[in-house]
Formats: C-alpha cells, structure tokens, sequence
C-alpha cells in the first residue's frame, strides 16, 4: 500500500509539472505575439540606387512636379491635378518623423509627397500621401495618406512596421494590422521605380495597394509582373496583373523624373512641368504663377 501511494504521489506531482511548463509555454507564446518588436519594411529587391545617392539631392531644393491628370469616378472621367514632390531630408529615428536637422543618431530620407485633387460636381476629392524611404537603402520608414471630400475623410499610417487606418465606410472603421516587410506601397512608385529605370529589373514585385483613396476595403498586397519597355520619350516600367496594369514613364537619364502614369481603370498622369525649386518658401500671393493654368 505504501509503494501505490508513493507511486500516485509521483505521478501526480509529474503530471503537474507537465502542465506547468505547458502554461508557461502558452504564456510566453501569448506574451510573444502581443509584445514583439515591429520592424519597418525590409528592403526591395535590389536596382540602380545611384538616382538617389547623387549629389543633385544635397542642392537644398526639391524636385517639384506638376501633371494633368484624368481621373475615373461615379462612371465619368473628371479632370484634376497632381503634384509629386520629392526632396531629401535628415530622419529622426526616435519619433519617425523629419529632423530640424542632421543628428548623429539619424539617417537621410528621401521624402514623396503625392497630392491628387480632383473636382467631381459639386465637391472635390483632396487626396495626399507622404511616403519617407531610407535614402541608401530604399526600405521604407514610413507611410502617411490621406482622402478628403464632402463625404467624409479617410486616413492611413504606417510607422514602425504597423498599419493603422481610419474609414468612414461600414465595415471598415479603425484597423490595425502589420504591415507586409518588403511590399512597395503604391502611392510611392513614382519615386521607388526609378531604382529600374537603369538597374536590373526584377520579375515580379509586392505592391501594397493605394491608401489616397476614401473606401479601402482590401488591405493587402499583391504580385505584380515586371515588364519594362522602350517608351519613345522615356522608359515605361509596367506592372501587369490579369488584365489590370499600372505603367510609369519615366526620362532616361537620373533622376529619371516621372512623365506619364497611366492605368487600366483609366487613370491618367501628363506631366505639365518640372523643376528642381525651393517650394516651401513659394507660399505667398503671386507664386502660383509657376503653376501652368490647367494645374492651379
């Protein structure tokens, strides 16, 4: 009777040191999921980086875009606007946001801010995103966008590898989700594409779809083929997936400036003008004269 009892005794005393180290298994594992670092974007695959390493982006001005655009909505096709500026900035890393200046903790950014506006009858869409990429590596460090118009107002960030979004549309609301490493955001290509303009040219890329936009019901990304081609005035890098496509023509020689944008629901960029200018001190009465008429 003495060794049954013993022998209970160690079974017992086994079978609750087996479920403790289970409980402290499943803690940990829980305790790793919601408290794991986040890391931002890796890196795309790799291109021509020396568009962006050259010197003309240290000149202390911004490369400052303006194109007519063509934009489908409500079944029509409405004329608009947008501007593509990009310009080099220091990097706070601390508060993933510009510097006041270099710090010795920080690293350069070239920053894309992406602005669309559109009018369609009675209101107008006001479309915007910034998308900051590491200036030697192209990974990207963060993502900010935005679509207003007399409906509501939709918003988007990501920072420190997670996405967070607003939506005033049922079903969508507030979300946050991580955001996929290595997935180039739409909104940037403008920028990031130059990188195969010259430099090798992958088969396929990731590309995390637009947040300029009011609804964003799909927020994941999708593989899209590679295919650059002869444009005649530039060359076109063009993703195709199905039967939708996004082509982007560029001007041959760095920093290959952005020409045309043209996609399969009809979207369409005609660039009006382009120079390399101090934008952020042409804000008083009179310097919308550098604009051409049809982007004012």
């Amino acid at each position: 009777m003495n060794i049954f009892l013993k022998s209970l005794a160690a079974l017992l005393f086994l079978a609750l040191v087996v479920w403790t180290i289970r409980s402290d298994s499943e803690e940990d594992r829980g305790h790793v999921v919601d408290a794991a670092p986040l890391t931002r974007a890796a890196a795309p695959p790799a291109g021509d980086a020396s568009w962006r390493l050259a010197p003309l982006w240290d000149d202390g001005k911004a490369e400052f875009c303006a194109y007519e655009v063509t934009w489908p909505r409500y079944g029509h096709r409405f004329d608009g606007r947008a501007l593509l500026v990009l310009v080099k900035e220091p990097w706070a890393p601390d508060l993933n946001v510009k510097a006041d200046k270099p710090r010795a903790d920080g690293f350069e950014v070239l920053k894309l801010n992406h602005a669309r506006d559109v009018a369609t009858g009675i209101y107008t869409y006001h479309q915007m995103a910034s998308v900051y990429t590491h200036r030697g590596s192209g990974a990207l460090e963060k993502l900010a966008a935005t679509s207003s118009e007399a409906c509501g107002i939709s918003t988007s960030e990501m920072t420190a590898g997670r996405l967070s979004t607003r939506s005033y549309f049922d079903g969508q609301g507030d979300r946050s989700q991580p955001y996929p490493a290595g997935a180039l955001p739409e909104d940037g290509l403008p920028a990031s594409l130059r990188d195969y303009v010259a430099g090798p040219v992958p088969a396929a890329l990731e590309i995390f779809p637009s947040l300029m936009a009011s609804n964003l019901p799909k927020l994941e990304p999708a593989v899209w083929r590679v295919e650059r081609r002869d444009a005649g005035e530039g060359v076109e890098i063009r993703l195709v997936q199905g039967k939708s496509f996004l082509a982007y023509t560029f001007e041959r020689e760095a920093p290959h400036r952005l020409l045309r944008f043209e996609s399969g629901d009809g979207t369409l960029y005609k660039m009006s003008k382009c120079e390399r200018i101090p934008y952020w001190q042409m804000h008083n009465p009179g310097d919308e004269a550098w604009l051409p008429e049809r982007v004012r």
